[in-house]
């Protein structure tokens, strides 16, 4: 990499910590959908001579880069009206919540995610949760459309990133109309998944969906707000008010280049790679003697009920990233306000991008399950060395999920 070459050419120190994050990189296996390794495109046009720009380049007749992403987004998703002013997923998010709500009205959250997100005095709502049935641990519609009913809410926010089964939008819009409500649905760590059609889409289910692009979707860091058209104004008002006025040249450069990638055959082959490594991946937890949270999965995304762990989650997460596997922990709450799941959550999404294949994510998941099950020096040294051995014969981006012009490009470099 020829910009490690000019840190290692005059600051020893800073060359230092590369070394290590690429070694850590290398022989760790992620399972954290933010730790997705960026496009090569994405990275090299970060740091590219675009950084010395400010603002958007225009293109020609008045054609903006921002306007050009922004249409790429829209054919991507199949949105009416795409906009990508902020940077992170919680700016965005309090972007819509003043475009749709006002002080004091009720909001049904699954979950209660993006409550999290209100951290002004004038994004006062009154939450109400809905979430799993604990019996069947999927969403139950007639209960969850009773809750509508009942609270009447403005806004209702299917938030999944603790659900990793196929959601029925159609549905959740019907509720929503019938009570009056704005739907909502933050995409975010599937947003990939849906844009090749792997999952369902909630766009021209819902009125408003956000997402971010790094992570999941491989791009830089941003998040992206997708809406009807008759919200445009609304929503650009909101992002004028709240002082977001754009991402930079290098930012908009990448994402768009992100999303002429996202169009290719590599990344919806990747796409349904993640979904069968996640398949396998669940399956060989359960033949370790895990309980996979509501019995499967559809989507990148498997967590274990720690109650069949013989330890914590926060314990099982500090104890795997010990052995080099990074996981992330949840607290899953259900319609029962009495019931609650703490769970230890993977994504394939990293790595998928390294190039693991279901075969080698069953039986990890399996030598996993027996760990968590039973945390002993034997099961530990086992689960070390098949770490390793995994990790020390994958890239950090599997050349099968690059176009074949970018693949030439790296190995030729």
């Amino acid at each position: 990499m020829k910009s490690l070459k000019i840190v290692k050419s005059f600051d020893d120190s800073l060359y230092s910590y590369f070394v290590k994050e690429i070694e850590r990189q290398h022989v760790t296996l992620s399972f954290i959908p933010d730790e997705n390794s960026t496009s090569p495109i994405c990275a090299a046009i970060m740091g590219s001579i675009l950084i010395n720009s400010s603002n958007s380049s225009v293109l020609g007749k008045g054609n903006t880069l921002e306007t050009l992403t922004c249409e790429r987004l829209c054919d991507v998703f199949g949105s009416d009206f795409a906009t990508v002013k902020t940077v992170t997923i919680e700016a965005a998010s309090r972007v819509v919540f003043k475009a749709l709500t006002t002080r004091g009205d009720v909001v049904m959250s699954l979950d209660l995610r993006k409550k999290e997100h209100c951290n002004s005095e004038n994004l006062a709502f009154q939450f109400v949760n809905f979430g799993i049935d604990p019996e069947t641990q999927a969403f139950n519609m007639d209960e969850i459309e009773e809750i509508a009913k009942k609270n009447n809410p403005k806004l209702i926010i299917v938030s999944p990133v603790n659900y990793p089964l196929a959601i029925d939008f159609e549905k959740f819009s019907k509720i929503a109309k019938q009570v009056g409500a704005y739907l909502w649905c933050d995409l975010s760590q599937t947003a990939g998944l849906t844009a090749a059609e792997v999952l369902p889409s909630p766009v021209k289910y819902s009125d408003v969906v956000t997402l971010s692009t790094h992570g999941a979707m491989q791009g830089p860091q941003a998040a992206a707000i997708l809406c009807k058209k008759e919200l445009a104004t609304a929503i650009v008002r909101s992002e004028t008010i709240a002082g977001h006025h754009g991402l930079i040249t290098p930012q908009l450069s990448a994402l768009a280049a992100r999303l002429h990638e996202m169009k290719t055959d590599a990344f919806k082959n990747y796409c349904k790679d993640v979904v069968s490594n996640s398949k396998a991946l669940a399956k060989g937890l359960q033949e370790g003697g895990m309980k996979i949270i509501c019995n499967g999965t559809d989507s990148h995304l498997v967590m274990i009920d720690t109650r069949f762990c013989a330890i914590s989650a926060r314990g099982a997460q500090e104890l795997l990233a010990d052995l080099g596997i990074h996981v992330r922990i949840a607290q899953i709450l259900t319609s029962d306000s009495k019931v609650k799941f703490d769970a230890v959550r993977f994504s394939t999404l990293p790595a998928t991008t390294r190039g693991m294949k279901p075969k080698a994510m069953e039986e990890i998941g399996v030598v996993i399950g027996h760990y968590l099950a039973k945390p002993d020096e034997a099961n530990s040294e086992t689960l070390m060395h098949m770490v390793a051995t995994i990790t020390s014969g994958l890239p950090a981006i599997d050349k099968r999920y690059l176009d074949k012009s970018v693949a030439e490009v790296l190995i030729n470099d």
